[in-house]
């Protein structure tokens, strides 16, 4: 299923196109189908293709860098899916760097593919960066909210620093508190504290919440240590 993101990016390229494709030659319109099929690919996740059609889209067409920029994240997340992270990183960089303004989402995604990556230091470091420059999720001085946190709680505790992460989840949900995963992930670093009463709560919360279609064989591992099951 793809996430808020990739949904909003795929709208957005959908109505560039459409504006686009008026008043096209039959030429140019064979050009720009291989830019709607991106979205249309991403949406069915179907990202082999996604990956044919970007680099078609980007080849044959003269785009606008807003729109470049969407191609290459959701080249960026096709990447991603089958683990490519270096490339994955590659293309998110250059989709923000032809979005030309910061974008706080954007470098939390960044900072989830270096984390995926096996660097969770340059990871933290860009977290860090959106709070040191006050870029919230919508928009320089916004605040900062559950993704921000999240984010910042599975960097730390990929770089073992429990109670600091556990922090940072506990400070998010303060902001979201019926966000089933990052009572997951505090319960992960509670476990890790050997606070057990505090994670069994947490996992108790995330039992309740959570969407089962997400839940996957580790996580229901993890319950069945401290004897919960899902409803």
């Amino acid at each position: 299923m793809p996430s808020s993101s990739v949904r909003g990016a795929l709208l957005l390229l959908g109505s560039v196109l459409l504006t686009g494709c008026a008043g096209l030659q039959s030429q140019d319109q064979i050009n720009y189908a291989h830019c709607r099929m991106v979205g249309q690919a991403a949406k069915a996740e179907k990202f082999d293709v996604v990956l044919q059609q970007a680099d078609l889209c980007l080849e044959k067409n003269q785009l606008p860098p807003g729109m470049q920029s969407l191609v290459y994240w959701l080249k960026s997340d096709a990447y991603a899916s089958f683990k490519r992270y270096p490339q994955a990183i590659a293309a998110k960089e250059k989709s923000i760097a032809l979005e030309g303004k910061p974008d706080a989402r954007a470098v939390l995604d960044l900072s989830r593919l270096y984390r995926e990556a096996g660097n969770p230091q340059k990871s933290l470091e860009l977290v860090q960066s959106n709070l040191d420059a006050n870029l919230g999720e919508t928009g320089k001085g916004g605040g900062f909210n559950m993704p921000t946190y999240y984010h910042l709680g599975q960097t730390l505790y990929d770089l073992g620093q429990y109670r600091e992460a556990a922090e940072a989840y506990s400070t998010g949900l303060l902001r979201q508190p019926d966000y089933a995963w990052a009572f997951y992930h505090r319960g992960l670093a509670y476990d890790k504290l050997g606070l057990t009463d505090d994670a069994r709560n947490d996992f108790s919360k995330f039992a309740k919440l959570v969407n089962q279609k997400y839940v996957e064989p580790q996580h229901q591992a993890k319950l069945a240590q401290y004897k919960i099951s899902l409803p």
